[in-house]
């Protein structure tokens, strides 16, 4: 594989990141209490889970609509902003594997960055796989 093939791959895989960012769905799930507020000191409490037989229940705890979207939108912009800083390193190695005399020591740098992070191990292995094939890293 040469340099501009592994850019090429890398490409690919910013290109598929781009396109369907759903692909990366995490979906965190908690059995808990259940609390509504109805204005005042009022609360309704809900025991939730378990079921015929079973000895686990728990409580699902909800706050007003406005707070939960407001973390739902916090938590967004900063997963987009880890997705954007993923791109931004994939479009830097690519770059440099395009380049007339890529520079090494630049593109293990950035891969190095990727590594041990929330970065998915496939995503990581690929490249790295790339770049050992193409450039001898």
């Amino acid at each position: 594989m040469n340099a501009k093939e592994a850019a090429e791959v890398i490409r690919c895989i910013a290109d598929s990141i781009r396109d369907n960012p759903s692909q990366f769905h995490i979906s965190i799930s908690v059995v808990g209490q259940q609390v509504t507020s109805h204005g005042g000191t009022g609360l309704s409490i809900k025991v939730v889970g378990g079921g015929s037989g079973s000895s686990t229940v728990g409580q699902n705890v909800s706050v007003d609509g406005t707070q939960v979207q407001i973390a739902h939108q916090r938590g967004a912009q900063a997963v987009d902003q880890q997705f954007q800083a993923l791109l931004g390193s994939l479009d830097a190695i690519a770059s440099q594997l395009e380049s007339q005399m890529p520079d090494k020591g630049v593109v293990s740098r950035i891969y190095h960055n990727l590594l041990n992070t929330w970065v998915p191990g496939v995503i990581a292995s690929v490249v790295g796989t790339v770049l050992s094939k193409a450039i001898g890293m």
